[in-house]
């Protein structure tokens, strides 16, 4: 039997891996109801191969949108520079996403209101665990492997609004000014948004929409107003682990294996933490369906197998968080010319990290 620790992304697909595969497992959720925010969430198209075989491609497809375009804009919205998505990635509905998958799954095999730990079960049961950043097991097992705060702090939502033409199919990323907004098209007239503002000493974090808005009263009056007839407004900060912390530190002790946020989280620059997870399911949910290999074969081969990826995203993600973050203008007018002078190779490149596909 398969335990599986945790609703979120990794528990929720890990479970639709398992499902796929006809192992048995259950999932044990702390809250009342597995649920999500209405925000945007980003899936590469190296993961349309998984969604395919787990059978909710076209469904994903469908209550999504294509980013066939990637902007980087100005505070006025003037075009730095732009790529074409040769791998057009999907961008969808987070909430809309999880109840997809929910909707696949065996609902007697789901337990709610559950305050299970790893202790509580016996060394012949696997345990996965899927907690999020804040993984009691990852703190129980490595009680020194601290969470790196990047500083910075994150607000989202999506919005329902007609936009011009140009804002179907695209990402629009206003950058500049120590100061991040960003519009994407997550399908119909829905756009999902989000801002990334430095934390300042002491500051009150806020969802007052005329707060938010006063960050941005120079801007595209676009901004304001996507912000303004957005629905609802949830934040975070900015957080993940420093693969060099954990570069000798096994996922796995004894019967228990840790994955996606609970092992490796991810900042959110790269669009990338939901399909890492993805990943990580699929992959385990394979690995487990060879029965040739013990259980410790099972989690060696998968951390070998997922090092190197997810090392190269999480440092690339924090990286590219900080070097759009400048405070000086000179530092800022050289970080606008650096974007509006990349060629679409290097570009390419960068992204390229991202479509690795994960394979058995």
């Amino acid at each position: 039997m398969i335990n599986i620790i945790g609703g979120g992304i990794s528990g929720l697909s890990t479970a639709l891996a398992l499902e796929t595969n006809g192992i048995e497992y259950n999932l044990f959720e702390q809250n009342s109801e597995i649920t999500y925010e209405n925000v945007g969430l980003g899936i590469s198209s190296n993961m349309h191969h998984i969604l395919k075989e787990w059978r909710i491609l076209d469904e994903t497809t469908e209550i999504g949108a294509e980013i066939k375009k990637f902007h980087f804009v100005d505070k006025q919205l003037n075009y730095i520079n732009s790529f074409k998505m040769d791998n057009s990635p999907l961008s969808v509905n987070r909430k809309l996403f999880y109840e997809l998958i929910l909707k696949k799954l065996d609902k007697n095999k789901i337990h709610l209101n559950s305050n299970k730990s790893k202790n509580d079960f016996i060394e012949s049961e696997i345990v996965i665990s899927a907690e999020g950043i804040n993984s009691k097991t990852r703190n129980e097992i490595y009680p020194e492997l601290k969470i790196r705060d990047s500083n910075q702090i994150l607000w989202r939502g999506i919005t329902e609004i007609e936009l011009d033409e140009k804002f179907k199919n695209s990402y629009h990323d206003f950058i500049g000014n120590n100061l991040r907004f960003a519009i994407i098209h997550s399908g119909k007239n829905y756009y999902s948004w989000y801002i990334i503002k430095e934390k300042q000493i002491d500051e009150k974090i806020t969802l007052d929409k005329n707060v938010l808005k006063s960050y941005f009263k120079n801007y595209h009056n676009i901004v304001a107003e996507v912000i303004e007839k957005s629905e609802n407004i949830y934040f975070a900060e900015l957080l993940d682990i420093n693969p060099t912390k954990r570069k000798k530190l096994s996922w796995y002790k004894n019967n228990t294996l840790m994955i996606g946020d609970s092992i490796h989280p991810t900042t959110p620059n790269m669009a990338n933490g939901a399909c890492l997870a993805m990943e990580d399911s699929y992959l385990l949910a394979n690995l487990l369906n060879n029965k040739s290999h013990s259980t410790k074969e099972i989690f060696e081969i998968f951390q070998s197998k997922r090092t190197k990826k997810i090392n190269t995203i999480v440092s690339q993600s924090w990286r590219f968080g900080k070097m759009v973050h400048q405070k000086s203008k000179i530092a800022n007018y050289f970080i606008k010319i650096g974007f509006k002078f990349t060629p679409k190779f290097m570009f390419d490149k960068i992204y390229s990290n991202i479509l690795i596909e994960t394979r058995i």
